[in-house]
């Protein structure tokens, strides 16, 4: 058991690293109360470093994606959208996506216009709506779309089918949470549904598509180009009009969608509305900053120009922190032996030097080299390893080491008394075997030799 005690304590920077992370799993064991702390995750507004890299750190600023034009379709009836379809559809669009789930309404005149319209489109894509997500299956067990009348249009043919592709960001604008990423794919009841971005470049350029599917990530970052100013974008009135240039629409992608009542309203909060990494307001964001209908433009442009943002593996950052996290308690271990009365001054400059680093290093790989590491768990690390290495090193060794003395002094002492007794014990053998084995006659013969 000693040397097993040795051995442990022989190398402290392994073992002062098992024993912060073993803190570190207890406190987040503790029960919060999220009222509590909700307050705060609002005003932080959910801000991680690597946003920093869509306002601050790019090395230029993204040029427009012209191969994406963005109509806002604001508060139009049925059939003022349907002329708008119609006038845009005369420009041969490669592909409209639209951004609504459409419903039969009251206006049946309105419905048939619409309908009418849409069915004279080649390609189109609508967005659907996943629900009712089964956690044992990870499938989703209903999807809400179009009412047939805007999905079946029957022709000389046949009939033609539009396509559709899930809408759901997983993140709202009532939650405070900022939209940084998306999922390409999703389970409903065995069929595999595409997001809608996704299923809109598909249509086009089913080779791209296919290549991103084999990046096979569990999530896609969004490489955010920009708000509707880096997209042709035509407002509601002007399309209706039919005020836009024609090339701007032909062969083009064009993503149809709420932007408010007009461009130049200035609402600052809207249900359709979401935060994003380009907020100006990095803490307490008071409004979205971005309307959901742009939000699928940057990711189909994201699609469409293959510049996409790599996650490292699980692998490479369990790896990367433990290594980071192992050479800050060798550093913090050897400074606070030779610092004394400095160690705590050290501690906190050291530590706001490094996570800072970490930081800027982060949002900088994010930034230039597209490549998303997660250091978070090494900046709570270092964050709590100043306090959690007094604890190893002033209590927690130091009871151990007296507990190992006072149960080497025991055992000792109970060895010295095992061997009193093993001792005592050989003796009154010896001496009960000599008694026993007393030879009289060799007594007598002895006697008698000296006699004669």
């Amino acid at each position: 058991m000693l040397k097993f005690l040795k051995k442990i304590f022989l190398n402290d920077y392994i073992y002062c690293s098992i024993f912060v992370g073993i803190l570190l799993a207890l406190v987040n064991l503790i029960p919060i109360d999220h009222e509590l702390t909700d307050p705060f995750g609002d005003a932080l507004g959910d801000f991680e470093i690597t946003d920093l890299a869509f306002t601050h750190l790019r090395t230029e600023e993204p040029a427009a994606d012209t191969n994406i034009t963005i109509i806002n379709t604001g508060t139009l009836e049925r059939a003022e959208l349907a002329e708008v379809i119609r006038k845009v559809n005369e420009q041969k669009p490669a592909v409209i996506g639209f951004n609504e789930i459409i419903k039969k309404s009251d206006d049946y005149f309105g419905d048939s216009l619409l309908s009418a319209a849409l069915r004279n489109v080649d390609n189109i894509v609508y967005t659907s709506k996943l629900s009712q997500y089964d956690q044992e299956s990870k499938e989703y067990k209903h999807l809400d779309i179009c009412d047939t009348m805007f999905l079946q249009f029957e022709d000389s043919v046949g009939v033609k089918y539009a396509e559709t592709g899930f809408e759901n960001m997983f993140t709202g604008e009532r939650d405070f949470k900022c939209t940084r990423q998306f999922y390409e794919r999703a389970t409903v009841n065995g069929v595999q549904e595409n997001f809608f971005s996704v299923e809109l470049i598909r249509v086009i350029a089913p080779d791209k598509v296919e290549k991103f599917m084999k990046r096979a990530q569990p999530y896609e970052i969004i490489n955010y180009r920009g708000n509707y100013e880096k997209f042709n974008t035509i407002d509601a009135q002007q399309a209706l009009n039919g005020e836009f240039d024609p090339s701007i629409i032909r062969g083009k992608v064009v993503i149809m969608g709420y932007l408010g009542a007009s461009l130049s309203d200035e609402k600052f909060w809207d249900d359709y509305k979401y935060y994003t990494p380009l907020n100006k307001k990095y803490a307490g964001k008071t409004f979205p900053d971005m309307f959901e209908t742009v939000i699928y433009a940057n990711i189909a442009s994201q699609i469409l120009n293959n510049t996409h943002i790599d996650l490292a593996s699980n692998g490479f950052d369990i790896a990367i922190n433990f290594i980071f996290c192992f050479l800050n308690v060798i550093l913090f271990s050897k400074l606070f032996h030779a610092a004394a009365v400095w160690w705590d001054v050290f501690s906190l400059v050291i530590s706001f030097i490094e996570i800072l680093a970490i930081m800027i290093t982060t949002a900088l790989v994010f930034g230039i080299y597209k490549y998303d590491i997660n250091l978070n768990f090494s900046i709570v690390f270092i964050l709590v390893l100043g306090n959690f290495l007094e604890l190893y090193y002033g209590l927690f060794k130091i009871a151990i080491q007296k507990w190992t003395v006072k149960w080497r002094i025991l055992r000792e002492d109970k060895k010295r008394r095992s061997l009193k007794n093993l001792v005592s014990n050989d003796a009154k053998g010896m001496m009960n075997k000599g008694l026993t084995d007393f030879d009289f006659d060799n007594i007598k013969n002895l006697g008698k030799d000296k006699t004669e």
